[in-house]
């Protein structure tokens, strides 16, 4: 595809998905994201020179100083956490007064990258202007990463699948954490861009270009390596698991030269994030999350337990886990991504490996880091820590099925049915998670448009309205770029030795 188109879907993906990612951002009370104060904190102090909070009495907890008039006044917690009846207006305004605070934050001893990058609209503002700023910040930074995956989509020559793969991939809480202060937003987000990056580069790898998606392929996976403290780990998995899709083209991938100096350039870059998580981050501890305290065998047990609830977090359980959505949102969700999973282990022997590698750490990484740290931190593992590594996953399976068992023609019309499903449940869930805040579960919802409770800025007819425009933009494009022609056949792989096969419309 010409540059120019490619530079027209990056421009639009983006422009839309920012929409709905700032949507999210305005329709979400300060402080109701799962730990943001503490993340807005850390960014508040971070771009003022505070990389590492000051040690507390109480494990994993740190304090930073910030200006009053920035903290969130409800401290580190909402006055409506756990109560889904209970309406966000209850939260007191921001300080109007100069000089500085002490802020508590259990999140003081992560990497400062991403806080650097989204920190800096609270040195231009203050009160809930600075908040919104941070978020909005975020927003377009996630909704870069994401609208890559549909970028790669518009250059394959040969597979349309990853449209529909993405329908799924995407899950409200992978867009609800979009519009938040949260690092596992980015995470999220580099997680599916890498994926997709590795996956052109592995299968439709174009010599003349290879040069920029390598360079896009790093920046990826450094953004991604730097959020937490399992993201090194999380950006190797998803490397070899899309590596593991085709052995041989992978082999002749990484015998070329650009990209050996990539593979060193991202080994180099990495290296700050891999030391800080084992100098500073690892020693600092984390917030307990439970009481108990459970041995290595109890604890991989109790996990084993808990990953059908996993599953249902990284779909969306919104808040502080006191906003559900829809069932019918979240059985569709579930259904949805076990089929693109099912298909994605019934492929050819020299794609299946991938799939079953990234499967299995899916299931495998939480039991293994509760069962290495329930005896000091108790059971500490949301669902979303594991959404970046899902998300991945899902889109890969949906590529090597896309290869391999579904058709063209088919693949065409399940980007149509995914996505206006995807559309029907992202709607659901954002018009539950604003009566929510705005009124309580509880009332009826005709009351959010009388004005009652809480309400976003603008109001919620304009956040709604953002809401669909950006919604339908994206799901638009990505059903025209699963309707594309598909490239010539006679494309060369990556290492320039000779033709490959493409797959046909038939």
């Amino acid at each position: 595809m010409p540059n120019g188109r490619l530079l027209l879907t990056a421009v639009v993906a983006w422009a839309s998905l920012f929409l709905v990612l700032a949507a999210w951002a305005l329709a979400s009370p300060v402080g109701s994201g799962p730990d943001e104060s503490n993340h807005h904190a850390k960014a508040a102090a971070t771009v003022r020179g505070q990389f590492v909070g000051e040690p507390t009495g109480d494990q994993g907890v740190t304090t930073v100083r910030v200006p009053v008039d920035v903290a969130d006044p409800q401290g580190p917690t909402p006055c409506f956490r756990f109560d889904p009846d209970a309406s966000a207006d209850c939260a007191p305004p921001f300080a109007d007064r100069d000089g500085t605070v002490e802020v508590r934050t259990g999140v003081g001893s992560y990497d400062p990258v991403y806080y650097l990058l989204v920190g800096w609209p609270t040195l231009l503002a203050d009160g809930e202007q600075a908040y919104l700023g941070v978020r909005l910040v975020s927003a377009a930074l996630v909704a870069a990463l994401f609208s890559v995956v549909l970028v790669v989509a518009a250059a394959l020559r040969r597979d349309r699948a990853l449209p529909a793969a993405a329908a799924v991939a995407l899950t409200p809480m992978a867009l609800y954490l979009g519009g938040l202060v949260n690092p596992n937003s980015v995470e999220v987000a580099a997680c599916a861009a890498l994926a997709a990056v590795a996956w052109l580069l592995v299968h439709d790898g174009d010599g003349r270009r290879r040069g920029r998606w390598l360079t896009l392929l790093v920046a990826c996976g450094v953004l991604a390596g730097t959020m937490r403290t399992t993201s090194p780990l999380l950006v190797l998995l998803v490397v070899l698991g899309v590596l593991l899709t085709d052995p041989p083209a992978s082999v002749r991938l990484l015998r070329t030269r650009p990209a050996l100096v990539a593979l060193g350039a991202a080994v180099v870059l990495l290296v700050p994030a891999v030391a800080w998580t084992l100098l500073v981050a690892g020693p600092a501890g984390y917030i307990p999350s439970s009481p108990e305290r459970l041995g290595p065998v109890e604890a991989a047990l109790r996990t084993v337990g808990l990953l059908p609830e996993y599953g249902i977090q990284m779909v969306g359980i919104l808040g502080w886990f006191d906003t559900h959505l829809p069932p019918v949102v979240l059985a569709g969700w579930v259904l949805a991504a076990g089929a693109v999973l099912v298909a994605g282990l019934g492929t050819s022997r020299r794609h299946r490996p991938g799939v079953v590698l990234l499967l299995a750490a899916c299931v495998l990484l939480p039991v293994l880091v509760q069962a290495a740290g329930a005896g000091e931190y108790g059971i500490i593992w949301q669902g979303r820590y594991g959404l970046p590594l899902a998300c991945a996953t899902v889109l890969v399976a949906g590529l090597v099925a896309g290869s391999d068992v579904v058709r063209p023609p088919a693949v065409r019309r399940l980007t149509v049915v995914l996505w206006s499903a995807a559309v029907l449940g992202h709607a659901a869930a954002f018009a539950t998670a604003y009566r929510r805040y705005s009124v309580g579960e509880g009332r009826p919802a005709s009351l959010v448009l009388e004005g009652a409770g809480w309400q976003a800025p603008g109001g919620p007819v304009l956040v709604s309205v953002a809401f669909v425009v950006g919604l339908l933009g994206t799901a638009t494009l990505a059903v025209s770029l699963s309707r594309r022609p598909l490239g010539p056949t006679n494309i060369r792989q990556v290492s320039g030795e000779g033709p490959t096969s493409t797959k046909g419309d038939a």
